[in-house]
C-alpha cells in the first residue's frame, strides 16, 4: 500500500484560472520543477499527467469558465511523486474497473487511461473534483523535453506535411484543427506528421491524430505519423495506436 507522503523534499503549489493558456504555463513550470530536482527521466511521464488533469479540469471540471479556478500541488519525497489536481467543477462519476477500452476509433476520453498507464495509484475524493496520482520516482520512462508547441503546414497535391516545432498537446490543438480543415478541403488525401522536434504529445494531441484519420478513411486517405521520439512511441505503443496511425520512429 502506497502511504501518504511525508516531510517531502519539494513542493510546488498553484492554483490558476480555469485557462488553457494559464493550464500551459503551469505545465511549463512542473517541467521546470521536475528537470531541478535532479529527475529528468520523470519529466516526461509527470507533465504528461499534469498536463492531463489540468486540460480535464479546465474543459470538463470548470466547463472553460475562466472566474473557476485550478489547484495544483505536487511533491516530490524519496520514493515517490505526489500529483494533486482539483478544480470546482461539479464531479463526476468515475467509470468502474475494466468499463474503459482502448478504442483507436476514438479521438477521446483518454486521460484516465494515461493516469493508470503511468501512475501507480489514481484516487479522486468522492465528489469526483479532484484526482491524486502517486508516481514511482524509479518508473524507466521518459526524457527532457523541449519547447513551447508551434507548427508549419506545406501542402503539395494531395499530400500536406505538418512539422511539429514543439508539443502536440491542448494548447495547441484548436488552431491546428482549423487548418487541418482547410488542408482537406484544398484536397488534401494523406497527412504526414512530423515529431522530430516534439517531446509531448497528450490526450488532445492524440486525439487531432485519430479525428484526421477518421476524416481521410471514407475517401482512401491516410495520415503518417514520423520522426517520433522513444518516450511518445512507448505512450503510441501503449495505447495500440502506432498501426493505425502509422508511426514510425526517430532514426
Amino acid at each position: 500500500m502506497i502511504s501518504a507522503l511525508q516531510s517531502p523534499q519539494s513542493l510546488l503549489r498553484e492554483s490558476i484560472p480555469s485557462c488553457l493558456k494559464d493550464a500551459e504555463s503551469l505545465c511549463l513550470k512542473v517541467r521546470r520543477f521536475v528537470k531541478e530536482a535532479g529527475l529528468p527521466e520523470l519529466c516526461f511521464p509527470v507533465e504528461l499527467l499534469a498536463r492531463e488533469c489540468l486540460t480535464n479540469g479546465v474543459i470538463h471540471g470548470n466547463g472553460n469558465c475562466a472566474d473557476k479556478s485550478i489547484s495544483l500541488s505536487l511533491s516530490i519525497g524519496r520514493k515517490w511523486i505526489r500529483l494533486e489536481v482539483s478544480d470546482e467543477g461539479a464531479g463526476f462519476r468515475r467509470p468502474r474497473h475494466g468499463q474503459q477500452s482502448l478504442d483507436t476509433t476514438r479521438s477521446s476520453g483518454r486521460g484516465l487511461q494515461l493516469c493508470s498507464l503511468y501512475a501507480e495509484r489514481v484516487q479522486f475524493n468522492r465528489r469526483g473534483n479532484r484526482i491524486t496520482l502517486w508516481i514511482r520516482k524509479g518508473l524507466p520512462i521518459g526524457k527532457d523535453i523541449y519547447k513551447m508547441a508551434a507548427y508549419v503546414l506545406k501542402q503539395e497535391g494531395q499530400q500536406g506535411l505538418v512539422t511539429l516545432k514543439g508539443d502536440l498537446t491542448a494548447i495547441v490543438v484548436p488552431d491546428l484543427q482549423a487548418d487541418l480543415k482547410q488542408m482537406l478541403s484544398n484536397g488534401a488525401r494523406e497527412l504526414v506528421f512530423d515529431l522530430s522536434n516534439s517531446g509531448m504529445l497528450d490526450s488532445s494531441g492524440m486525439g487531432l491524430l485519430i479525428a484526421a484519420a477518421n476524416s481521410l478513411a471514407p475517401q482512401g486517405g491516410k495520415i503518417r505519423v514520423t520522426n517520433v521520439g522513444a518516450d511518445i512511441f512507448r505512450l503510441l505503443q501503449s495505447m495500440r495506436l502506432t498501426a493505425r496511425l502509422n508511426v514510425s520512429a526517430t532514426a
